[in-house]
């Protein structure tokens, strides 16, 4: 009876061929092979015969193909070559833009020494240079934002402001350059005599050191150096000098900022489409676009011909 009990083989014991295959797959480097006890012997050969059939490339396939897309993903991503020839023609925009806000600002503050006179006698040109130098530096704020964060309608934008500050630094130029060439002399005589106040007239005097336009006699502002025996001479000479001076040094320098805006102008409309490598809109080219026509529903209500008419009112909006 005890030999009996002992020869039965008990569903749960574990066999001696398998034991002997999971040596096998153990020596040969491969997964032990799962203990199942409610499986017949027949079920378990045929169990083993379907694993050992079973083509595994694809799963190395597709773990290839994971990693390599997780590496791609780590990638780091380079800036074109659009995207640098911007960014230094926009540097470009902000170094003189934000040299000639300083420039206004220094003349307002009176940073140097015939700042008075600048802001006195040409007080429509200083205007001018700081509503260039803001409108400048501002669109270069402006082009750094679609630079950094590759934003197409932000470069739109900044592609319109440039219009402005070109015709800002021609402007300046321009009445620079007119009010200079056409009879100086006849304008400056005219300003002091009419346009300038007794205040305005009081500090061109006291900066240049003259007293009245001709002489003394000749509209002067009375001060602690301007009376009556006073040794020095009229403002006629020193302010006529300065004015000219001034004048052809601004037009000069603001005609010689427009080939370089221009150069900013043309790179920021020829650039700002290629500031990434997304092409145009991001829409699929019109040979892959899905065709509405080609879907067919699995239901038998006719849905397919709905989803068809659905998708032509789509296609034609």
């Amino acid at each position: 009876m005890g030999n009996h009990l002992l020869n039965t083989s008990h569903p749960y014991a574990p066999q001696t061929s398998q034991s002997s295959s999971l040596r096998d797959n153990n020596s040969a480097g491969d997964l032990p092979e799962p203990v199942l006890p409610w499986l017949k012997s027949e079920s378990r050969q045929s169990l083993r015969s379907q694993s050992s059939s079973v083509d595994t490339s694809g799963l190395h396939t597709v773990k290839r193909n994971a990693i390599t897309s997780a590496q791609q993903g780590t990638k780091k991503k380079r800036w074109t070559k659009h995207k640098w020839w911007m960014l230094l023609s926009n540097t470009l925009l902000f170094c003189y833009g934000l040299g000639t806000l300083l420039l206004a600002f220094l003349t307002f503050f009176k940073f140097y020494l015939r700042a008075d006179v600048m802001v006195v006698g040409e007080r429509t040109i200083v205007n001018l240079i700081l509503a260039t130098g803001a409108i400048c530096l501002f669109t270069s704020i402006v082009g750094y934002v679609g630079i950094m964060l590759n934003n197409r309608a932000i470069l739109t934008f900044y592609n319109l402001l440039l219009w402005p500050s070109f015709g800002m630094i021609a402007a300046i130029g321009y009445t620079a350059y007119r009010r200079n060439k056409w009879n100086l002399e006849g304008k400056l005589s005219y300003q002091w005599h009419y346009d300038l106040t007794a205040d305005g007239r009081a500090r061109v005097q006291a900066n240049l050191h003259c007293c009245g336009y001709k002489s003394f006699t000749d509209y002067h502002e009375r001060s602690n150096k301007c009376f009556p025996r006073t040794l020095l001479p009229g403002c006629k000479f020193k302010y006529q000098n300065f004015t000219r001076e001034a004048l052809t040094i601004t037009w000069i320098v603001a005609f010689s900022m427009i080939p370089i805006h221009l150069f900013v102008l043309f790179s920021a409309l020829l650039c700002s489409n290629h500031i990434n490598r997304k092409f145009g809109k991001g829409l699929p080219p019109k040979l892959y676009r899905l065709d509405y026509q080609g879907i067919v529903a699995g239901t038998p209500t006719g849905s397919s011909v709905v989803l068809h008419t659905a998708g032509l009112q789509q296609r034609h909006q």
